[in-house]
């Protein structure tokens, strides 16, 4: 197993959301992150919010990865989501955004933070592998993707 697919899966798939903007699509990874890590989804989606004011999580090729490294959680949880449509999400390439990674790791985390985004980052750049996703209609065929030990996950 190569380096980038060493340690990264998703916790949450979520295919074909059907959202008409990225503020709810912040909520929806801040709702899901609280099932899993028991922060407030409120408190989530409002550093989310605050940061992608700043700065843009759309990194192009209609890929966003909103990501946070906090205090509270005691262990990562990553998402991945397709959308029905494209969303404006005020990208570095101007494109509409279709394809959402979530990260939220732990503060203590440091440079694993950096490289759960590095390696989801370089498995979502792979044309092939977006098509393929957006095909795909449901979540267990979209996870066969992803961990499939001849396919996807490994070329990242």
């Amino acid at each position: 197993m190569n380096d980038y697919a060493k340690d990264l899966h998703f916790d949450i798939i979520l295919p074909r959301l059907k959202m008409v903007s990225y503020k709810q699509v912040l909520m929806t990874c801040a709702k899901e992150a609280q099932k899993h890590c028991g922060i407030s989804a409120q408190s989530l989606y409002e550093i989310l919010l605050n940061k992608e004011n700043e700065a843009s999580s759309g990194i192009g090729e209609n890929i966003a990865i909103p990501h946070l490294q906090i205090l509270g959680p005691q262990r990562p949880f990553t998402l991945l989501a397709t959308l029905e449509h494209p969303i404006d999400f005020n990208a570095l390439d101007n494109q509409p955004v279709d394809l959402v990674g979530f990260v939220l790791s732990p503060q203590a985390d440091g440079p694993c933070h950096l490289r759960r985004l590095s390696r989801i980052s370089r498995l979502l750049k792979c044309p092939e592998l977006r098509q393929k996703l957006h095909e795909t209609p449901d979540e267990i065929a979209m996870h066969a993707l992803l961990v499939n030990p001849n396919g996807w996950l490994l070329a990242a």
